[in-house]
C-alpha cells in the first residue's frame, strides 16, 4: 500500500481508536471488551459469508468514529483460507508473524496491512456483509485512470513520497491494536514493478474490458485473481492510489478498492471527496460498500 504521513495527528488517531466514552453517565474506557455482535451474531456470520464478501464494521461511542462520516469506520475482505503455501506463491513470504487459518479477512491498519481470524474481525458492535453478484454485467463507465493503469501498470498514476517525521516517545503507546504485527517483525518489502504485477494487471484489464463490452464476469472465475492481489499486499508498497488521498482512517477502504479495481467501480465504489478530520479529501468511506449495488448479505447496526 502506499505510504502516508505518520505525524501527531495520526499517532492521536490511532490512540483515539482505543477510547470509548460513554455520554451518560460520562465515563471513558481504554480498551474495552463489551460488544454488540454476540456469540449468535457471529454463528449467523460464520453460515453466510462467502470468499469475496466485504465484510464493514464499526465500534460504538468509540472517538474516532468523529473523524469519519457515516456510520461504518472498517472494511476488510474475506478470503476465507489462508496457509503458508499461499504466502509463499503468491507474495515470496516464508517468515512472518501473521494469523493464518481457514476463516482470514485481510485488512489495513494504517500502513499494515494484516490477516485476522473472522470470529475476531466481528468483535465489533455493527457490521454488514456485502456481496459481488455471481453474475456481473456493466452497469457503470469505467474510470479512465483504472484503464491508464491496467494499459501499462509501469507508470504509477499518483506517485507521491512521504516522509515520515520522528514520533515522539509519549505517543508510542497509542498504538491502534496490541495485538497487531509489530513493523520490525513484518516481511521486507519491494516496490518494484515485475512480471507478477504486469500480468495481473493485464487479466484485471481482461475483466474490465468484458464489463464494458457487455460481456458477464463469473465473480466465482476471477476470485482467485482478487484473492492474489489481496495476498501480495502482505508483502508490498505500491505507488497508485487512483485518485485517493492516503490518509491513516481511510487506509482500509483503500486496500479493499485496491483488491477489487477491476470490478468495484461497476457498483458505484470510487473515490469521492468527503470532509475526513476538518479537511476535504478523496477518499472511499466505508459506507460507501454499503450504500453501493452491491448485495446485502447481512446486517446489524
Amino acid at each position: 500500500m502506499q505510504p502516508y504521513k505518520k505525524d501527531f495527528s495520526t499517532n492521536l488517531l490511532a490512540g483515539l481508536s482505543n477510547i470509548k466514552i460513554s455520554k451518560w453517565p460520562l465515563f471513558m474506557a481504554y480498551h474495552t471488551n463489551n460488544f454488540a455482535i454476540k456469540g449468535h451474531h457471529t454463528r449467523e456470520i460464520l453460515k453466510l459469508v462467502k470468499p469475496g464478501d466485504i465484510l464493514v464494521r464499526s465500534f460504538n461511542n468509540y472517538l474516532n468514529n468523529y473523524t469519519i462520516p457515516g456510520t461504518f469506520k472498517q472494511v476488510g475482505f474475506y478470503l476465507s483460507e489462508v496457509n503458508e503455501q499461499h504466502l509463499k506463491q503468491f507474495a515470496n513470504i516464508e517468515q512472518h508473524n501473521f494469523k493464518l487459518g481457514r476463516q482470514m479477512v485481510i485488512h489495513a491498519i494504517g500502513k499494515q496491512v494484516i490477516l485476522e481470524d473472522l470470529i475476531d474481525f466481528c468483535r465489533c458492535d455493527t457490521l454488514a456483509i456485502m456481496r459481488f453478484p455471481r453474475q456481473m454485467k456493466r452497469l457503470r463507465v469505467a474510470p479512465p485512470i483504472l484503464e491508464i493503469y491496467f494499459a501499462n501498470p509501469t507508470t504509477a498514476t499518483s506517485p507521491s513520497i512521504v516522509v515520515e517525521k520522528p514520533v515522539p516517545k509519549w505517543l508510542t503507546k497509542f498504538k491502534r491494536n496490541k495485538a497487531e504485527i509489530p513493523e520490525e517483525t513484518l516481511p521486507e518489502k519491494s516496490d518494484k514493478i515485475d512480471a507478477t504485477t504486469i500480468a495481473l494487471a493485464k487479466v484485471e484489464n481482461d475483466i474490465l474490458q468484458h464489463l464494458k463490452n457487455g460481456k458477464v464476469v463469473e465473480f466465482e472465475k476471477i476470485f482467485k485473481i482478487l484473492y492474489r492481489l489481496a495476498i501480495r499486499e502482505l508483502n508490498t508498497t505500491r505507488e497508485q492510489n487512483f485518485g485517493i488521498e492516503p490518509y491513516y482512517s481511510t487506509s482500509n477502504t483503500d486496500l479493499v478498492h485496491f483488491i477489487t479495481k477491476s470490478i468495484c467501480w461497476n457498483y458505484g465504489i470510487v473515490p469521492e471527496v468527503s470532509k475526513v478530520l476538518l479537511k476535504n479529501r478523496s477518499v472511499i468511506l466505508p459506507d460507501a460498500f454499503v450504500d453501493s449495488d452491491l448485495e446485502e448479505v447481512w446486517k446489524k447496526v
